[in-house]
């Protein structure tokens, strides 16, 4: 009994998510069609804008489009050859691969028009890494209940197989993306040189979605949203001098940077499909903990990387930098899947989303602005101070505001079996 449970739960949300990866596939392309168009700094800033426009009503609608099983879109696409449940997400996969694939003929067309006009379906439907998020929880829900239904019958658990973690299936799934990220990147080297990897995401977030979700626990919730704002807003600000400091230093160029983009994905990818695991593994199940050691590691590596005059020293720094960003990325996201319902997940993991791509489109203004009026070494100094802020608010609020809530989210699901 516990047997096909364990088989069932993660094999199909690790085949489903192979299609997340396609992205990096076509971003080099992507750049170097930009650059044959025309398309100058004016024209890629006014599409991210765009982009973000449509994305802030995007990742709301898919959001609580997944959360719905009685949609017309679950009763079309999400019920192809499956039962009822999940009808709402498998939609919304489907409609985010669809989207992708519009968007990618649209391209088709030799134009600036057809360039903007191929960016529209995906910006505005394709957010398939969040549905997999709630996927991925929800899944773990069910898991998490047939475990405790059966903890008493010690013989047929034994002929079971391991039931996965949290943190290793979120882990599984960021390694897909950081694989994808790694490879995508250096596929130009081959035929062409591409140009420095700038990639943005851009939504806008409201604090009336957030009120209005029904989370057992709020304060959760908007804890949650203050780290991620924050950890968005501290990568953006630092984007807007890294570049150039790059240049400037090692005068760096399009096969560097194609090189270096490669180098973050491969360490992304092994930080989430194994040095997670295993950092979770040894330091036990606290994830204030993890957070606060990861937001040390974020502000001390981002400081070295912008100080030395060693390539070295920098790929080395980064490899703390990107371990730490995927370990804190999967503890958190791990712990966001245990505070909501499995009808509210979506809708969290939406937000939160928002969130980050709000930092997006205020984080570069705000780091151009300090960098301005403040100097070079401002913006620097700022995102040492958001890591700082919070290792310390970690440190006072982790544990009472989120690790609570998921213990007792616990307890309230074994008192209604």
């Amino acid at each position: 009994m516990c047997k096909p449970i364990a088989n069932q739960t993660i094999p199909e949300s690790d085949d489903n998510s192979k299609t997340i990866s396609s992205g990096g596939d076509t971003a080099g392309a992507r750049r170097t069609r930009r650059d044959e168009l025309g398309c100058d700094a004016l024209c890629y800033g006014s599409m991210t804008s765009v982009r973000g426009a449509l994305g802030l009503v995007g990742t709301a609608l898919i959001g609580r489009l997944s959360d719905r099983n009685d949609s017309l879109l679950a009763k079309s696409l999400g019920s192809v050859g499956k039962g009822g449940n999940n009808s709402g997400r498998r939609g919304c996969l489907l409609l985010g691969i669809i989207a992708s694939l519009l968007g990618l003929i649209i391209a088709l067309d030799d134009s600036l028009i057809g360039l903007w006009l191929s960016m529209i379906p995906g910006a505005f439907l394709q957010h398939n890494f969040d549905v997999f998020k709630s996927l991925l929880s929800e899944y773990h829900n069910d898991v998490d209940n047939v475990k405790d239904k059966l903890e008493n019958d010690a013989e047929e658990c034994e002929e079971s197989l391991p039931i996965p973690s949290r943190s290793s299936s979120v882990g599984k799934l960021g390694m897909t993306v950081g694989i994808s990220f790694m490879i995508g990147p250096i596929k130009p080297l081959c035929n062409e040189k591409p140009d420095t990897c700038e990639t943005q995401q851009s939504n806008e977030f409201t604090l009336s979605k957030m009120i209005k979700l029904q989370t057992p626990k709020t304060r959760a919730a908007m804890t949650l949203l203050v780290i991620r704002l924050n950890m968005a807003l501290a990568f953006h600000i630092f984007n807007t001098i890294w570049p150039a400091s790059l240049k400037a230093r090692f005068q760096f160029g399009p096969s560097d940077h194609a090189r270096f983009m490669s180098f973050i994905g491969i360490t992304y990818a092994l930080s989430q499909g194994f040095v997670a695991k295993r950092m979770i593994n040894a330091l036990g199940t606290n994830g204030k903990v993890h957070c606060m050691i990861c937001c040390t590691m974020l502000g001390i590596g981002r400081y070295i990387a912008f100080h030395t005059d060693h390539l070295v020293v920098v790929y080395a720094a980064f490899l703390f930098i990107i371990n730490a960003l995927g370990i804190l990325n999967t503890v958190i996201t791990a712990d966001t899947g245990t505070i909501a319902s499995k009808n509210e997940i979506g809708k969290l993991f939406g937000i939160l989303q928002a969130s980050e791509s709000a930092a997006g489109m205020v984080g570069p203004v705000l780091g151009g602005t300090i960098s301005h009026y403040l100097g070079k070494d401002a913006p620097l100094l700022a995102v040492v101070g958001i890591y700082t802020f919070l290792f310390f608010f970690m440190s006072w609020g982790y544990d009472g505001l989120v690790l609570s809530v998921s213990r007792d989210e616990r307890k309230e699901m074994k008192k209604s079996m």
